[in-house]
């Protein structure tokens, strides 16, 4: 079992995510003229994921050193940095949800008058990643001034500019009505997101994943960030 979810953890989600996006990319496509925005906006967020992913993890990789030494357990449990909050199978969870909810996001604005909502709840998000990786990439600088890190740039920090950020700005200038129904139906939509797909996919998983340590299922820290 561990072995068949240490090769689903290692590459293969990141395939099954992409693949979702192609789908997707094509139906957005095809179906460009016709969609509400509502839809337009979860299918972005759906085909910009695993490309954020890919940053994050492979190309370069490294986010999870600073997201756990940031965020980490600190003192006695500082052992654990290797694989809590962040190890491969928490963030596969974490990933995998926020592709599901915008797919999610984008069915819904079809089938419902909640497109003007669920468009404002991506536009959020877009822009919430924007400024994460803005952030992260101050203060991984500061850390690392002396080691020689002259830039903001962290894993995901690319994608978060070229892609997140233009389709925030798309979404905003595109936006039917701002009302406030709207806006707390998309402050909703956001939380949404972001609670299931953060700390309720952490928490639970942390005793399991903290027992793991021999195993592939966490990640290995790099030597430099």
């Amino acid at each position: 079992m561990i072995k068949k979810l240490d090769q689903w953890c290692d590459n293969v989600w990141i395939y099954f995510m992409c693949a979702v996006a192609a789908v997707v990319a094509v139906f957005l496509i095809v179906n460009w003229n016709t969609w509400p925005l509502g839809a337009k906006a979860g299918a972005f967020g759906v085909i910009i994921m695993p490309l954020h992913v890919i940053e994050e993890w492979k190309l370069p990789g490294g986010l999870h050193y600073f997201y756990n030494v940031m965020l980490g357990p600190k003192e006695s449990d500082s052992q654990h940095l290797d694989r809590y909050p962040m190890s491969r199978f928490t963030d596969m969870i974490t990933n995998i949800g926020m592709q599901f909810f915008p797919l999610l996001y984008l069915v819904l604005s079809l089938v419902t008058n909640l497109s003007t909502e669920l468009a404002i709840g991506i536009m959020l998000f877009s822009f919430t990643e924007v400024f994460a990786h803005t952030f992260a990439g101050i203060v991984c600088m500061r850390w690392y001034r002396k080691a020689g890190k002259r830039t903001i740039y962290n894993p995901g920090f690319g994608t978060s500019y070229l892609l997140f950020l233009p389709a925030g700005i798309y979404l905003a200038v595109h936006m039917p009505t701002w009302t406030v129904g709207n806006w707390i139906g998309g402050i909703i939509a956001l939380l949404v997101i972001l609670i299931c797909c953060v700390p309720l996919a952490e928490r639970p998983f942390k005793n399991w994943v903290v027992k793991q340590g021999g195993r592939h299922i966490c990640v290995q820290i790099p030597a430099i960030f």
